[in-house]
């Protein structure tokens, strides 16, 4: 039996197969999790609710997959599966009802596994054990190529749990609705929620935070001189990352830093469109400074800086003094919650994840990203009026 790590594939040939999930404590999770299978186009969409297979709807309409049980998985007659099915994804879900505490963190061990049509282990992929704080996720997925079935393991996860998972297939999920009372309002709409993001490609590549996009459904781009669709490409629920395309090119291309990257001390500006237009139609700018090397928990993935942000800069471009981009704002510290904690309210305590992650996140999906060495300073006017044409606000629809 192959064990394999994420990414990694592996042919599986043809026939009668069986792919399942499991995880420790087993009460836990078998009563704690729901396992799914989904039918997928090539373009990675499912068409209906009836691609989507598990212990509510046990097989597809054409019988090729079904749902076996306890432990869950799926018997999939490969040979069977219609050709306009690409792709059929192995997902798992938190069920709903649970505390907001339970994650996939709180098991000690998740893996997806694949067996021969007598039961023999083939393939193993242990989602690795760094503790996982999404809801949802995609453990693996079957795929053709070349006319031959492979296996891949993905361990893609969703913070926003199952509407998030459905919406990144294409998919709505009816939600229960509780009956009104008389007199009460009306059902409110969908979700909207927004942040940041700029243009890393002439041809309207966008960089922003996962989760900034995680759970819409439609993502729209806006700036005082452009309005366009955005489309996702690619996702890193891990390192908080995510590349979008426009419909349309945009007026400017964001520039990283060659060379060194962020140094304590050293001037940052950050442009974004904080709290959801409440501040204004343009785009925000504030300037501060790299005050640590080092994010929350000693993760040497970020940086702390000084330059006020609020909710609606995450995605945006942190800027040296030239104008270069050295990192993508991510978050801020909950002073609310510092508070309750010391009785101590914190000030412009800051995150971003470093330009050499965000690089090194564009350079694996085939991103040729414009870079420049450390010139002499500008004035933030300047750096401003530059940035305009290539930061844009991310507009989001649950």
């Amino acid at each position: 039996m192959r064990e394999l790590q994420p990414g990694q594939n592996q042919p599986i040939g043809s026939g009668c197969i069986v792919v399942g999930v499991s995880g420790e404590p087993h009460e836990d999770f078998a009563a704690k999790t729901q396992t799914g299978a989904v039918l997928l186009g090539a373009d990675g969409q499912a068409h209906d609710l009836s691609d989507l297979i598990s212990a509510e709807q046990p097989g597809s309409p054409d019988g090729s997959v079904t749902f076996t049980g306890y432990p869950p998985a799926f018997r999939i007659e490969l040979d069977a599966v219609p050709p306009d099915v690409a792709r059929i994804a192995i997902v798992l879900v938190v069920k709903p009802g649970q505390s907001p505490g339970v994650t996939f963190g709180v098991f000690t061990v998740i893996r997806a596994w694949l067996t021969d049509a007598v039961d023999l282990p083939v393939l193993l992929f242990p989602l690795p054990p760094a503790s996982r704080g999404e809801t949802a996720m995609i453990m693996a997925e079957l795929y053709r190529y070349q006319g031959q079935w492979k296996f891949r393991a993905v361990g893609q996860g969703f913070a926003a749990g199952l509407p998030a998972l459905a919406a990144h297939f294409g998919l709505r999920v009816p939600e229960a609705r509780p009956v009104a009372d008389p007199g009460s309002r009306p059902p409110a709409g969908p979700t909207a929620f927004s942040g940041t993001g700029f243009c890393v490609h002439p041809d309207g590549y966008v960089l922003t935070n996962h989760h900034v996009i995680d759970g819409a459904h439609e993502i729209l781009g806006r700036s005082p001189r452009q309005r366009c669709r955005l489309e996702p490409v690619f996702a890193d629920p891990t390192n908080d990352l995510a590349l979008l395309r426009a419909d349309t090119s945009l007026p400017g291309v964001a520039t990283f830093r060659d060379g060194r990257q962020a140094q304590l001390g050293e001037a940052v500006i950050v442009i974004g469109y904080p709290l959801g237009g409440l501040l204004g139609s343009g785009p925000q700018v504030t300037t501060g400074n790299v005050s640590s090397l080092i994010g929350p928990g000693d993760d040497t993935r970020s940086l702390q800086f000084t330059a006020p942000t609020q909710s609606g800069n995450s995605g945006g471009p942190l800027l040296d003094n030239d104008g270069a981009v050295v990192g993508v704002v991510s978050s801020k510290l909950n002073a609310v919650r510092v508070h309750e904690m010391t009785g101590d309210i914190p000030q412009n305590v800051n995150f971003a994840i470093k330009a050499a992650l965000a690089r090194g996140f564009l350079e694996a999906v085939g991103i040729d990203y414009q870079s420049r060495s450390p010139r002499s300073s500008r004035s933030t006017a300047d750096i401003a009026a530059e940035a305009r044409d290539f930061v844009v606000k991310i507009e989001c629809q649950a």
